[in-house]
């Protein structure tokens, strides 16, 4: 364990201590779960492939982040996508089809991962990110 001191407003001082009350929690374990919900996840949490990428994130511009949280997977590769899925569910797929498959998937994967730590990072440097129903309306 580390000890940290940490110097907080009266407001906040006061808003930790509400919320310790409420959860019957002394301050100082409130104050490290509060800190804890707040913070980014750690890497190690994400499939090993896709983690050198996304720690490289960390260092690009926000403009350099928006635009990859923009990015799409290209439209042939979903069609494909879909039709192998439909292919594998009535299990008739080559062994080739099976390892483009793979293949798609693993792309497809690096797009959302992507996507998703693009916004997160935003998100950790003050932007306001879309919400999920935002998202979703986009054309």
């Amino acid at each position: 364990m580390q000890t940290v001191t940490v110097e907080l407003s009266e407001q906040m001082y006061r808003r930790l201590q509400r919320a310790a009350e409420i959860a019957g929690k002394p301050i100082d374990e409130m104050a490290a779960q509060s800190l804890q919900e707040s913070l980014p996840p750690l890497l190690d949490v994400i499939p090993p492939p896709f983690r050198a990428d996304l720690q490289a994130m960390e260092r690009l511009s926000d403009d350099e982040l928006w635009q990859i949280s923009r990015s799409q997977v290209e439209a042939n590769d979903r069609r494909r996508w879909r039709r192998l899925m439909n292919k594998s569910h009535r299990s008739i797929l080559t062994d080739r089809e099976r390892q483009a498959l793979v293949e798609l998937r693993a792309a497809i994967d690096k797009v959302m991962f992507r996507k998703a730590y693009a916004y997160l990072l935003l998100k950790w440097r003050g932007h306001r990110v879309p919400t999920l129903p935002e998202l979703e309306s986009r054309p």
